[in-house]
């Protein structure tokens, strides 16, 4: 290391040596402050006068079920399925909304449109929330990430073709024709 690495080294060592100790010194003098009639701080969460007796929780509790709202973009109606289980119809400009139990699991949705491709996406129960499913008209696929293009029909399934113009061999010879057939030895 150069000499200005190591200045740096040891300034910084400093700085943190200087912090720690000035924070040692913060909780040692807090910890013996007395309060103002001259006793001294009752101990950690014992309530005092000023402080309230436990604390307090901003948020409601929860309720044991939640809200999943399906919605379609573009408008259009839909159907949603859990597995063999229909959920409910998604109406042009009306969101489905069911509720299920709070933490029972991820439900792994199809949603399925008229002329459209059908979406699988799974929502979550931990709390409520709301699905937006952009579905795909199908003569619009092609636009899809992944999107592959139909192969051709094709009669001899990628076969190289053969000479003489018999089919596929697999390197076996053909069997001899009714005309090539040798007459049996007859004496």
């Amino acid at each position: 290391m150069n000499s200005i690495q190591q200045r740096w080294m040891s300034v910084r060592s400093a700085g943190v040596a200087a912090l720690g100790i000035a924070a040692l010194i913060a909780a040692v003098a807090g910890a013996q402050t007395p309060n103002s009639d001259g006793s001294a701080p009752p101990p950690a969460g014992v309530p005092t006068a000023g402080s309230p007796a436990a604390p307090s929780n901003s948020t409601a509790p929860s309720s044991p079920n939640v809200r999943i709202v399906f919605k379609v973009i573009p408008p259009n109606r839909a159907t949603v399925t859990w597995g063999k289980k229909k959920l409910g119809l998604i109406k042009p400009r009306a969101p489905l909304i069911i509720q299920r139990p709070r933490d029972s699991g991820p439900l792994d949705v199809i949603v399925r449109a008229d002329n459209c491709l059908p979406v699988h996406t799974r929502v979550h129960t931990f709390t409520d929330s709301t699905l937006a499913v952009r579905v795909t008209p199908v003569d619009k696929k092609n636009t899809l990430y992944g999107y592959r293009e139909d192969l051709p029909p094709d009669a001899d399934a990628g076969a190289p073709p053969t000479v003489g113009g018999g089919g596929p061999d697999g390197g076996v010879a053909a069997p001899p024709t009714p005309a090539q057939a040798v007459p049996p030895n007859t004496p």
